[in-house]
């Protein structure tokens, strides 16, 4: 398989420092051949054409211009299941990072075996996390269905005694399906989250969740007041739990 990392740090030598370690972990497993390129700040990264393609990205937090945690969203909005490791030499941005839906937080000096450990979790996300994908949800609407994986679906609103589907890289959808009916099976992925009434959200698409859900696509969803601090908990399970299952 091929792997496509990223390495962003405004530090020749952190950066040069990933490097050799990526590079020393990849020369000693078999079946995976690594795709490796390095940038000194976050607008270096994404002027390249070939930003979105990577598999992984290594961040610094602390940069000049646009930090980490600024590149992160970005980044998160473009691609919910990348896996983004913030590095950094503080252990304070943690609270900041991980409701991006951070893979893991690696603090400056690393040790080697941190990172070796973190590199064998990547490489059994990377094929699951490819075949969750491909799970499939049909929706009715008014003319027939429509195939939609789930991974694909950011949200899904009840407006108007209609069902409103939103999924990535297409027009919003219109149910004839009742809301009530398309949230309940959605419910039966841990990554749907109902965070108010009429409202059902994929965690995976959520760029950050303060007073309001902000997901992908750019939609700025409500969250229900009574029950924001258990949404918020839940969330930062979530967000903590893709860092750790693999």
């Amino acid at each position: 398989m091929e792997i496509r990392i990223a390495v962003v740090d405004d530090s020749e030598a952190d950066r040069n420092r990933m490097i050799a370690e990526l590079r020393r972990y990849f020369y000693m497993i078999k079946g995976h051949q690594l795709i490796l390129y390095s940038f000194k700040s976050s607008e270096e990264f994404i002027s390249d054409e070939a930003y979105r393609s990577f598999h992984a990205v290594f961040l610094d937090i602390f940069m000049d211009g646009m930090t980490g945690i600024e590149l992160g969203k970005k980044l998160r909005a473009d691609n919910p299941i990348l896996a983004i490791i913030f590095v950094t030499s503080s252990p304070d941005m943690y609270a900041s990072a991980a409701p991006l839906g951070m893979f893991d937080y690696l603090q400056k000096p690393f040790e080697a075996e941190r990172l070796k450990l973190l590199l064998d979790r990547m490489l059994a996300y990377l094929p699951m996390v490819s075949k969750r994908n491909d799970q499939i949800v049909s929706i009715r609407i008014p003319r027939g269905k429509v195939h939609i994986p789930l991974s694909d679906i950011i949200c899904v609103l009840s407006s108007n005694h209609t069902t409103e589907v939103y999924a990535a890289n297409r027009e919003m959808i219109q149910s004839n399906m009742k809301y009530s009916e398309l949230a309940e099976l959605l419910k039966t992925d841990a990554r749907f989250l109902e965070c108010n009434r009429g409202v059902t959200v994929n965690m995976e698409h959520i760029v950050s969740m303060t007073d309001k859900v902000y997901v992908s696509n750019g939609l700025e969803l409500p969250i229900k007041v009574r029950e924001r601090a258990k949404l918020l908990s839940i969330f930062s399970d979530f967000s903590i739990h893709r860092m750790t299952e693999f």
